[in-house]
């Protein structure tokens, strides 16, 4: 992926168990290592020749479909238990989410718009560099 070049595995998506078994086992090495599910899904898409950029929308959605069950889990899980910040509502601090979400809603459209121009040599090697700083975090953790 990072010099650009295409490796693909099959040109069509895999059929019958091993087409069930390839999500399942990105979705417990994404939980493992601590990223969304799309972040994995991207590089695996582009096994079974999906375009990059299709493959990184998927993987965007894909995130998205997680994230939201996740997250209302947490809202209501552990109300009312003591020792939470006041901006907590269940397990989740509304001032984290504040602090992380609305930069992005102002980055988010500027981000999409380029990708969708950027060279696919250049999204490829930038997708690279993401999963190398995953990898090196991982490498690091104690």
């Amino acid at each position: 992926m990072a010099s650009g070049e295409r490796l693909v595995l099959a040109r069509a998506p895999l059929q019958g168990l091993p087409g069930h078994l390839l999500p399942l086992i990105v979705g417990v090495l994404a939980s493992a290592v601590g990223v969304g599910g799309g972040t994995l899904s991207t590089p695996v898409l582009s096994l079974f020749s999906f375009p990059i950029k299709r493959a990184i929308g998927a993987g965007a959605l894909f995130n998205l479909v997680i994230s939201v069950p996740a997250t209302l889990f947490f809202l209501t899980a552990d109300l009312g238990t003591p020792g939470r910040t006041v901006d907590a509502l269940g397990d989740v601090a509304l001032f984290c989410v504040a602090a992380l979400s609305l930069p992005a809603l102002f980055v988010a459209p500027i981000a999409a718009r380029w990708s969708a121009r950027a060279p696919v040599a250049v999204l490829r090697r930038l997708f690279a560099l993401c999963l190398a700083a995953i990898a090196l975090r991982l490498l690091l953790r104690n």
